[in-house]
C-alpha cells in the first residue's frame, strides 16, 4: 500500500471517531503547549537578559569595559591628569586576544558612573545612570525633568532605599539626603528597578559634569572574538595597565566582567527552563500511555478488517505500518494545536515581561520533533502486535 493511502486511511479512521480522538490529543496538546511555552518564554527573556546586559546584538565578539579608579577622587579630579590617554589605547591594543579597543562611545540614554555611596553599612561604588531630559517613572516622589537640571537633585532605586536608611520606606527617603562622591544630593523621588537592572541612581548629566568634572573618555572599551576567553583577556589588559598605564601610581585599573555575569544568567535560565520543561512532559508521558491505549482499542474493533486484509496480500509490515501512521498522524494534531496555544501564551506572557516575541524555528522544529516521538514510541508496540497475529484467527 502506497503511504498516501495509508496516511489517508489513517485520517478517515481518526476522523471517523472524533470525540474519543479528540479526548486523546488534549493531553498532547496541553503537554506540547506547556513546553513550548515555557521555551519560548526561557529563550526569550535569557536573550532580553543578556542584551540588556551587554547592550550588544553582535554574537560574534564580546566586549567589555576598562576603567581606572583615583585613591583620591578629589585631587585626581583637580589635577591635569586624564583617566586614559593614547599611550592606554596603544599598550592595550598590544595585549593578545584584543582585537579592538577605543575610549568608549555612549549613547545619550545609556550614560552610566560608579561613584561612592555612603551607606549604613559604610562606603559603596553604586551605578548612577546619567539623564539629559527625563527620567524613568518613579512609585515615591517625582521624576527627574528637564527642570532639573544643574539642580543638585537624584533619584534613587527602590533596591537601595533600605541601604541608605533601613527604617525608611519609599516615601520616607523622599526629601532626605544621599553622599555621593563626597557631595549631597537632595532625594526627590524613588524608581522601581527590575531584576537584572543594578542602576541604583538616576542624576542629570549636566549636573553630574559639574560636580564631577573630567569625565570624559574615562573608560576604555575593549573587543574580544567569542572564541577567546574575554575574562582572561581582560585581566590581561589590566596586569598590563597596571604596570605600564599613564596614571598607574595614582590608582587601580579594573573590567567589567558583563561577560561573565550574562553567561551566569544564561546558565541558570537554561537549567530553570530545562527543569520546568522535564516536569510539563510528564504530562506528555501520560498522554502517550493514552495514545496507546487508543491504538489498542482501535486494532481490537478492527480485528476482522485485519484479518481481511491479511487474506487478500497485506504484509504485516504493511499492518504495522497503518496503526503506526495512526497513532503517529494523532499525536501530530495535537502537537500542531499545542504549538500554537503555545505560541500565543509566549506572546501574552511577553507582553507582562517586556520583551521583545520572536519566532524561534528551534521551537517549531521541537513541538514537531517531540509529538513525532511520542506518537512512534507508543504506537509502536501495538501496532507490532497487530502485525503478528495470526491471520486464521483474524477472521474467525
Amino acid at each position: 500500500m502506497r503511504i498516501s493511502i495509508s496516511i489517508e486511511t489513517a485520517i478517515k479512521a481518526i476522523l471517523k471517531n472524533k470525540r474519543r480522538s479528540f479526548l486523546t490529543i488534549i493531553g498532547i496538546i496541553v503537554g506540547i503547549a506547556a513546553v513550548i511555552t515555557i521555551v519560548t518564554v526561557g529563550r526569550g527573556y535569557e536573550k532580553y537578559s543578556v542584551k540588556q546586559l551587554l547592550d550588544s546584538e553582535d554574537v560574534k565578539n564580546n566586549r567589555t569595559t576598562i576603567s581606572f579608579s583615583p585613591e583620591d577622587d578629589d585631587n585626581f579630579a583637580k589635577s591635569s591628569f586624564s583617566y586614559f590617554n593614547q599611550h592606554d589605547l596603544d599598550l592595550v591594543r598590544s595585549v593578545p586576544g584584543v582585537s579592538e579597543a577605543q575610549y568608549e562611545v555612549e549613547k545619550p540614554d545609556k550614560i552610566y558612573r560608579q561613584e561612592s555611596v555612603a551607606l549604613s553599612k559604610g562606603p559603596q561604588s553604586l551605578k548612577i545612570h546619567l539623564v539629559s531630559g527625563t527620567g524613568e517613572n518613579v512609585v515615591a516622589g517625582k521624576k527627574l525633568s528637564s527642570a532639573d537640571i544643574g539642580n543638585k537633585v537624584v533619584t534613587v532605586s527602590d533596591k537601595v532605599v533600605k541601604d541608605l536608611d533601613p527604617k525608611a520606606s519609599n516615601n520616607d527617603i523622599v526629601d532626605k539626603t544621599a553622599e555621593i562622591g563626597g557631595e549631597s544630593f537632595l532625594i526627590v523621588g524613588v524608581f522601581e528597578s527590575d531584576l537584572i537592572d543594578t542602576t541604583r541612581f538616576e542624576m542629570n548629566k549636566s549636573t553630574y559634569d559639574h560636580y564631577f568634572p573630567g569625565s570624559d573618555n574615562k573608560n576604555i572599551q575593549i573587543t574580544v572574538p567569542s572564541d577567546q576567553n574575554l575574562t582572561k583577556v581582560a585581566d590581561q589588559v589590566v596586569k598590563k595597565l597596571g604596570k605600564q598605564g599613564s596614571v598607574k601610581s595614582l590608582g587601580n585599573y579594573e573590567f567589567s566582567n558583563t561577560a561573565a555575569m550574562t553567561n551566569d544568567i544564561s546558565a541558570v535560565l537554561q537549567m530553570l527552563t530545562l527543569i520546568v520543561s522535564f516536569i510539563a512532559g510528564i504530562s506528555l508521558f501520560i498522554s502517550g500511555v493514552g495514545v496507546m491505549n487508543m491504538v489498542y482499542t482501535s486494532i481490537s474493533e478492527r480485528i476482522k478488517e485485519i484479518g481481511i486484509r491479511r487474506a487478500l496480500g497485506a504484509t504485516e509490515k504493511t499492518i504495522q505500518m497503518q496503526f503506526l501512521l495512526e497513532g503517529l498522524m494523532l499525536t501530530l494534531f495535537g502537537g500542531i494545536i499545542g504549538y500554537l496555544f503555545g505560541e500565543l501564551f509566549a506572546f501574552i506572557i511577553s507582553k507582562f515581561m517586556k520583551f521583545d516575541f520572536e519566532f524561534d524555528p528551534f521551537v517549531a522544529f521541537l513541538a514537531i520533533g517531540i509529538s513525532v516521538l511520542v506518537g512512534l514510541v507508543f504506537s509502536y508496540i501495538p501496532s507490532k502486535n497487530a502485525s503478528k497475529k495470526d491471520v486464521v484467527e483474524l477472521i474467525k
